[in-house]
């Protein structure tokens, strides 16, 4: 008799969901005179237009950029549903309840002082948040476990409004829509410059329905990080420089048209690998790495370890022959621990501090009283 009634509480939850998602034709008709597209600068996965009864974002595909993959249709609450929509999956906003599958996000609604509005979280043990933590000993916000693998029955009882991820390609998110769930897809990550991945606070922000203030935490962003890129533009030293380190039999080394060789550029650096054509990351052999980056001055590793921080005897311990790259030599490591910095939730949306922290690196006299956030010199 309790399984029954579990499995019919369940078909209960799904068929409520589902009904939230569905649009109404008794209503108003749009204003088809109304029109105003939303200024996006940097990013390049998204668009918001806004009409006069709803709003539609759109999500571009970032593997194959001429396909949409995903189509909403924001109404807000305190407005009837508008007749003869636009295809696409129809939110009422602002959202109340949100389940959120990445530290980014909640970074995010952090920013919109929302984390109360969280009612479920993918891998709570890498937020750092008090009020995820607590949510999270207090039975209030709900564990969903790996954002690979999610608990449909916790996400089900957990009954969110929305629930935003992280989207990969060939990825199964979509299973939750049979479920009822409306499935925000945030394709930060697949940016290619800095001020692109944060600018996607501004379409996180439509469904919290904080659009002034991710508008005026954005600008705020853009001009602390054009006025740090004025500060080097004029520098003619640019240090050679690389990252991260071999996982397996694999070096992933980033493109020069990577978010990360943004980031290296922007900062007064010469990033060895610029002439990679790539947005991305490509794995290649200890061999080809080291017969570009022997001679690099300055050497830069995330990593995650909540025990202790990189050494340069740990890195020599782990593989003997990382004590032959000139960096190692020079002592001009720099490591950024995000076990013990908060960059994955904070990161993202502060890259003027990245920067800063990258040009106290390669030009300390230019920072020369600036205190670094996440990257740190190694012992």
């Amino acid at each position: 008799m309790k399984i029954h009634t579990n499995i019919f509480i369940l078909l209960s939850l799904i068929g409520i969901l589902a009904s939230c998602t569905k649009t109404k034709n008794d209503t108003k008709v749009t204003n088809p005179n109304f029109k105003h597209t939303s200024e996006v600068k940097y990013a390049k996965g998204f668009t918001i237009e806004r009409h006069s009864d709803y709003t539609q974002i759109i999500v571009r595909n970032p593997w194959d950029s001429t396909k949409i993959l995903e189509k909403y249709i924001l109404v807000n609450k305190s407005l009837p549903i508008p007749k003869n929509l636009p295809e696409g999956t129809v939110v009422i906003i602002p959202v109340e309840k949100v389940a959120i599958c990445s530290a980014v996000h909640a970074g995010m609604w952090n920013l919109f002082h929302k984390l109360d509005k969280v009612v479920a979280v993918c891998e709570p043990e890498y937020m750092s948040f008090p009020t995820i933590k607590e949510g999270i000993v207090s039975k209030k916000i709900i564990d969903l476990g790996m954002h690979t693998s999610i608990n449909l029955e916790k996400l089900l009882l957990a009954s969110p409004n929305i629930l935003i991820v992280s989207p990969f390609e060939n990825s199964t998110d979509d299973r939750y829509k049979n479920a009822g769930i409306s499935v925000v897809k945030d394709a930060s990550w697949m940016e290619s410059s800095p001020l692109g991945r944060s600018e996607w606070i501004k379409f996180e922000a439509a469904f919290a329905g904080e659009d002034s203030l991710a508008n005026t935490i954005f600008t705020d962003i853009e001009n602390r990080y054009v006025q740090l890129i004025n500060k080097v533009k004029t520098t003619k030293d640019r240090p050679t420089v690389f990252t991260e380190k071999k996982y397996g039999d694999s070096w992933y080394i980033s493109g020069g048209n990577s978010y990360i060789g943004q980031f290296l550029n922007d900062a007064g650096a010469s990033y060895l690998w610029n002439d990679l054509d790539n947005t991305g990351s490509v794995p290649l052999a200890f061999e080809t790495v080291f017969a570009k980056a022997c001679k690099a001055q300055y050497w830069l590793i995330k990593y995650n370890d909540p025990q202790s921080e990189l050494t340069y005897e740990k890195l020599n311990n782990e593989y003997e022959l990382y004590a032959n790259f000139d960096s190692f030599k020079n002592k001009n490591i720099f490591g950024l621990n995000s076990a013990t910095t908060p960059f994955y939730e904070q990161g993202t949306m502060e890259p003027d501090i990245v920067l800063a922290d990258l040009i106290k690196i390669f030009h300390p006299e230019i920072m020369k009283d600036y205190q670094p956030k996440y990257y740190f010199k190694i012992k």
